[in-house]
């Protein structure tokens, strides 16, 4: 049975991603409900309207209202990049985009379809606001703590942005290799100019060199157009290869050949295209074992580990792990989940106790997950996956160089004081149940606190 129209629309606005849709000439023809939260737009007044009202990529200069056949999305054939929009308030939003043009079955150009998400907060709002040791470009890409690893980045990224070497950023999986990559474009003199991806263990050799450096019409089966690659998108700008260490020989052999040349030739052709590219390299493997067995290029290796640059897993700054929850916690709400009352102090200590070996990535599905089963309250062990619970060491209550965390915290970033805890008791009448809803905390951790701060104290058995 066929999808009806309904239906389709409950899809298209159950995302969190924003997809507008125009039409050749430019005019938008689908604007979903994420787009509406991110941009400020409703579907009305933006149907049938010029994307331009978006100012897309502002800072930069897009042919906004000319049509995806003018602003070479047809001829690239798919975009992905971070770039701006202007809100309907006038602010600039930091989006990161993926644009695909739409063809006919006969081959015409009938529009694109362009799906975003909010890499930032909008220029304007007092979130905004970074530490002082933090650079904006770092906060701005999502790299959150104070622990002294983190300053030690922070410090890292403001030095190397403003060369034109080419960084290779090591680190574990899940660590935030992109976004310090992003941190690093974002405060580099190619600013202005596109900041480009490409995930090198996504695709198998030969769809990688398409994907690198383009192909003309007729290189191989499929090829119905000439399509530019990512280094030409990038051109002006930074090139990110991820997971670099994936690539095969015969496109390190490639890869070193345009790192010499500054030059590339796009599968099926011979005629050189010049390209302006900052690269910067990404992966979890030890490159230098590669090359010593033989599975890496070692003048490649060189040519791109110009300077290397370590992102820390993690549990190296596991102290940071409250300020980490708490702004993915705010990131989740802004799409549309629940946001919980906060994280429990028993949580926060599983969490701490946790080794998490898929880092910053996989401390966020934690949570996002947790959120959805605690809804609106505070987050309790009980709402955490198993696996979390299962590498609790017993009696722990942090991880090593953390402190333990007081027995209560209530509102974020606050413990509990004596004081608080009478008035909240004297408030209800002296009802345990009500006076721990009140300060944001479990019956038991209430009770817990009350043990500590008067242990002789009657009736406090259980």
């Amino acid at each position: 049975m066929a999808i009806t129209q309904q239906e389709i629309e409950i899809i298209l606005n159950s995302t969190h991603d924003g997809m507008i849709a125009v039409n050749e000439a430019g005019a938008v023809t689908l604007f979903n409900k994420a787009a509406e939260r991110i941009t400020g737009w409703t579907s009305e007044e933006a149907l049938g309207r010029d994307c331009s009202i978006l100012a897309g990529d502002a800072q930069h200069g897009c042919a906004c209202a000319e049509g995806p056949s003018k602003c070479g999305l047809a001829e690239r054939g798919r975009t992905s990049k971070t770039c701006t929009l202007r809100t309907k308030d006038g602010r600039l939003l930091q989006i990161v985009k993926n644009a695909v043009p739409l063809w006919a079955p006969d081959g015409a150009l009938v529009g694109s379809l362009e799906t975003f998400t909010a890499a930032g907060e909008a220029v304007g709002d007092p979130r905004c606001e970074v530490r002082p040791e933090a650079p904006p470009a770092a906060a701005l890409c999502g790299l959150i703590g104070d622990h002294p690893a983190m300053a030690t980045l922070y410090k890292t990224i403001g030095q190397v942005a403003r060369s034109n070497a080419t960084v290779m950023i090591l680190g574990e999986s899940g660590s935030g290799k992109e976004c310090v990559a992003e941190a690093i474009h974002r405060g580099s003199l190619r600013a202005e100019g596109p900041f480009v991806r490409v995930s090198c263990s996504a695709l198998n050799e030969n769809l990688l060199e398409s994907e690198l450096f383009g192909h003309v019409k007729g290189a191989f089966t499929g090829a119905l157009r000439d399509r530019r690659g990512r280094f030409q998108e990038a051109h002006g700008g930074t090139l990110l290869l991820d997971e670099i260490g994936d690539i095969t020989p015969a496109v390190q052999l490639k890869l070193l050949r345009v790192i010499q040349q500054r030059e590339i030739e796009r599968v099926g052709d011979s005629a050189p295209i010049k390209v302006d590219v900052r690269l910067l390299c990404a992966t979890h493997r030890n490159l230098k074992a590669m090359v010593e067995e033989g599975r890496f290029r070692a003048d490649l290796y060189f040519r791109l580990a110009v300077f290397p640059l370590r992102v820390p897993p993690l549990r190296e700054h596991a102290e940071d792990l409250p300020a980490i929850a708490d702004a993915w916690l705010d990131r989740c709400a802004a799409a549309g989940n629940p946001r919980p009352a906060g994280i429990s102090e028993d949580a926060l200590a599983w969490l701490l106790a946790y080794p998490w070996p898929g880092n910053v990535r996989e401390l966020q599905n934690v949570l996002e997950f947790a959120a959805l089963r605690a809804g609106g309250g505070l987050v309790a062990p009980e709402h955490l996956p198993e696996e979390i619970l299962a590498h609790r060491r017993p009696g722990a209550t942090g991880v090593a160089g953390v402190a333990a965390l007081p027995l209560a915290r209530g509102r974020p970033g606050r413990a509990l004081d004596r004081a608080e805890v009478l008035a909240a008791l004297a408030a209800t009448d002296g009802n345990r149940a009500e006076a721990a809803k009140r300060l944001g905390v479990s019956r038991v951790t209430l009770w817990k606190r009350l043990k500590l701060l008067s242990p002789e104290r009657p009736g406090d058995e259980e």
